[in-house]
């Protein structure tokens, strides 16, 4: 008999939640479209990165530090996040982490110093930190646990399309609009949904804010300890499994499309600012196919996911083992499937939420997710700060042998991610056949 790690008590002590309504959408959306406007700031620095250099006399070992900065302050935030989650509730958080977005592009786009640039992308690591595992938070409580995984897929494909807006529209707006317009202008718009987000979302349905435990039991997210709430959720396999998928698939699409795509596009691959920007638009895309395709045909179906997301890995290895190892400029035939299944990867990558959403108990959803969540930002930062590093150790070299060997440690996280997913299962089936 197959044993998948996605079992857990929530299947047994949770009931269903309230069927999604046109209130639930509602809710949902304007979630939602606070998640898309962090994944525009997330992804901004990547199209800006020449304006930055420029702005802040800066060389790319400092822009690296813009973006691990800004990724690492996510990355520790997120066990925070879950258990903020569970016992504040989404809306004041959504509510706040927006407004930090907002007051962080501000930041950034008045800043002419490395130190204020610093400051600026560090309030918006702070307030993206909050979002992601929020929205689902708010996911586990107006919608079935049937459909949690598609809910996830489509929160990703929200994102998704925010990373969209991060490429050519931003880069048309840089070029119309300036430094000081672009970033003053998105955080105009992100104050706007910050205000739309404390008016219109409440935590759970019935429209209280208060006593947000999902179960309805003594032993929801209220009266449990945080360490007990922490320890019971590191314990289960698929926690720890739906970290390294995570890992292995956003470390990935991270390390490309957050900052380091563009600059190996144009050095390392020929192309201009402009069409640079496409590719990744290309990669992006990917992305969005992804989270469809895995919200339609994977999510909610433990075996197939647990098969669908070791396979994806795999072939993620091959796709960087190519980038590492072909000579010269890649084909364009070649490079378009690459940065497509490059973008597939990260749009599985949600596929982590519905693993961990569904080997943990409903009360616990966000601390689930926000440790699932860490596994992708962990592999990012890593990856950010080594690809920096040996860039500038080999700077000396041809630009497209320099990128290869820098590389390496991308194709390495996916190597140890697709270990740690092997051994979670193993472990699941030794606990299952124990118990």
């Amino acid at each position: 008999m197959r044993v998948t790690i996605g079992l857990s008590e929530s299947s047994v002590t949770t009931p269903a939640p309230t069927a999604a309504s046109r209130r639930a959408w509602l809710v949902w959306s304007v979630a939602a479209a606070c998640y898309f406007v962090a994944l525009f700031h997330r992804a901004s620095l990547a199209v800006a990165a020449d304006a930055a250099l420029e702005r802040f006399a800066a060389g790319p070992a400092a822009l690296s530090v813009l973006s691990a900065l800004q990724l690492g302050i996510y990355l520790a935030l997120q066990i925070p996040a879950g258990v903020l989650a569970d016992r504040i509730g989404p809306r004041r958080l959504i509510t706040v982490a927006t407004l930090a977005l907002a007051v962080g592009s501000a930041v950034f786009a008045v800043s002419a110093s490395l130190l204020g640039g610093l400051a600026g992308r560090a309030l918006i690591g702070l307030g993206d930190a909050f979002l992601f595992t929020n929205v689902l938070r708010l996911a586990a409580q107006w919608f079935p646990p049937e459909r949690f995984g598609r809910i996830a897929a489509l929160t990703g494909l929200v994102g998704g399309v925010g990373q969209l807006a991060a490429t050519a529209p931003l880069a048309g707006s840089l070029r119309v609009l300036g430094w000081l317009g672009t970033f003053l202008g998105a955080a105009a718009l992100t104050a706007v949904l910050a205000v739309a987000a404390w008016a219109m979302v409440r935590d759970r349905p019935g429209g209280t804010d208060s006593g947000i435990a999902s179960d309805g039991s003594p032993g929801g997210s209220q009266s449990e300890p945080v360490v007990t709430a922490l320890r019971t959720v590191v314990s289960v396999p698929g926690t720890w499994h739906s970290f390294w998928v995570h890992f292995v698939m956003m470390g990935q699409f991270v390390a490309l499309t957050v900052l380091w795509g563009p600059p190996w596009l144009m050095q390392a691959q020929g192309y201009g600012a402009a069409a640079a920007g496409n590719w990744v638009l290309l990669c992006v895309a990917g992305f969005l196919a992804g989270a469809w395709v895995c919200g339609q045909f994977v999510a909610g179906r433990p075996a197939r996911r647990e098969r669908f997301v070791l396979g994806l890995s795999l072939l993620l290895a091959v796709v960087w083992l190519t980038v590492i190892g072909w000579p010269g400029a890649l084909p364009v035939a070649l490079l378009a499937v690459l940065l497509v299944l490059i973008g597939i990867g990260g749009g599985a990558a949600m596929l982590a939420f519905d693993g961990a959403r569904t080997a943990n108990a409903a009360h616990r959803s966000g601390l689930a997710v926000g440790t699932a969540n860490m596994g992708g930002f962990t592999a990012a930062v890593l990856i950010q700060l080594a690809v920096g590093g040996l860039l500038r150790m080999t700077e000396g070299l041809a630009a497209g042998l320099s990128y290869r060997l820098a590389y390496v440690p991308v194709l390495l996280v996916i190597v140890v991610g697709a270990l740690g997913q092997l051994r979670q299962s193993r472990r699941a089936r030794r606990l299952h056949r124990g118990g």
